[in-house]
């Protein structure tokens, strides 16, 4: 597994993504043992739970509550966060490893999430984290999401598989 490349885009995040350098990237997806393969992704769901947001909340945040539905015009932070996330996905497949997976239920970017039941913790460094109550609610993929047809994600979701597909054709 190839797990500082998520690390790596979630540092990036808190940046402006003009002030990424693209070397950087490079040397971080590449940076692995000579001819040992290796398994790569964008995000994980282990950064959600420790209080992290998700590569599609750092993109367009609140907005993507209110601004990608269909019957209603998109935002240039929406159009943004939807390109970057594609460019994210695509230069982690391309040059991350031999072998891309998949943040569960995130796949697509849209803005409901995977929250595994949990109760309150403490970390070491004495900041409180907050349960769910062991709830069930947030533990699930939203495969409906192409149904409903209501959200952009349903663009989002069709562009992203021909993309995993292709990549792994």
């Amino acid at each position: 597994m190839h797990m500082a490349v998520a690390d790596k885009w979630i540092d990036l995040l808190k940046q402006s993504d003009e002030t990424w350098k693209m070397g950087d990237i490079v040397h971080t997806l590449t940076n692995r043992r000579w001819l040992e393969k290796c398994v790569t992704y964008a995000e994980s769901h282990d950064q959600a739970l420790v209080g992290d947001k998700t590569i599609a909340f750092w993109l367009m945040d609140k907005d993507m509550y209110d601004f990608m539905a269909l019957d209603r015009p998109s935002t240039p932070t929406i159009d943004r966060g939807i390109a970057l996330h594609k460019m994210i996905r695509l230069i982690t497949m391309g040059l991350g490893g031999e072998g891309y997976l998949n943040f569960m239920g995130n796949e697509f970017g849209h803005p409901e999430w995977i929250d595994f039941p949990r109760g309150p913790q403490r970390l070491p460094s004495g900041k409180f984290i907050p349960g769910n109550n062991n709830s069930y609610d947030k533990c699930r993929r939203r495969f409906d999401l192409t149904i409903l047809g209501i959200m952009v994600c349903k663009s989002l979701i069709r562009q992203c598989n021909i993309l995993s597909k292709n990549m792994n054709s």
